[in-house]
């Protein structure tokens, strides 16, 4: 009985640890015509055009600690309260402006000032950081597939495998809209090719594992 409630109880605190993280679950949860990530700074500021004199359509403070307790968040495509890392998803560029989607549930959109270049990460960019560091997780709702481990970047390409109840997907390359990467099974098997993360049309199949 002690045994069981301890395990209980360690349930709950990772739980309650991991309660605030936002990340995309399912292949419809990221738009398909955004074009990348912005990291947002402790305040966000968003204009309805890409001018410090336009409309401000939202003005918002950036506290991680209140938000490790959210049991979800609109404005993020990406959510590490314990990293203090959030991005949204971004739809347009201009110069210095970058256009996100500040709501998801609702789709609103509006532009950014980038202070620093690096707050902006085409998804190239996003996938071959946090990809090659932590790996990749297979989105919900993906057609079947997109398990098939190719020997080239074509769908038309020999089929090395499968990958069927991966532990890690290993990251290693990106080149146009497929990965090149080890597959570890559940059997501690690997099998290393190229799998698609999306398609042509936008849809995401594959996204970097943050932790």
């Amino acid at each position: 009985m002690k045994g069981s409630l301890f395990t209980l109880l360690i349930l709950f605190c990772w739980q309650l640890m991991s309660f605030g993280n936002v990340v995309p679950l399912t292949a419809s949860d990221i738009p398909s015509n955004s074009i990348g990530l912005y990291q947002v700074d402790k305040r966000i500021v968003v204009r309805e055009k890409p001018d410090d004199n336009s409309k401000i359509l939202s003005d918002r403070q950036i506290n991680y600690t209140v938000l490790s307790g959210a049991n979800t968040d609109y404005m993020f495509a990406v959510l590490i309260p314990d990293k203090e890392l959030g991005y949204v998803y971004a739809t347009d560029a201009d110069g210095d402006w970058v256009q996100i989607i500040y709501d998801k549930k609702n789709n609103l959109k509006g532009w950014v000032y980038k202070n620093d270049d690096f707050q902006f990460f085409p998804w190239i960019n996003f996938y071959s950081m946090y990809g090659r560091k932590y790996g990749l997780y297979r989105l919900k709702n993906t057609p079947s597939d997109v398990s098939d481990i190719h020997s080239q970047p074509d769908e038309n390409s020999q089929i090395l495998g499968k990958m069927t109840r991966p532990k890690q997907i290993r990251l290693t390359g990106i080149e146009g809209n497929w990965a090149l990467v080890t597959v570890l099974d559940v059997n501690c098997f690997t099998n290393t090719g190229y799998v698609q993360w999306r398609d042509i049309n936008g849809q995401f199949y594959l996204f970097p594992d943050i932790k």
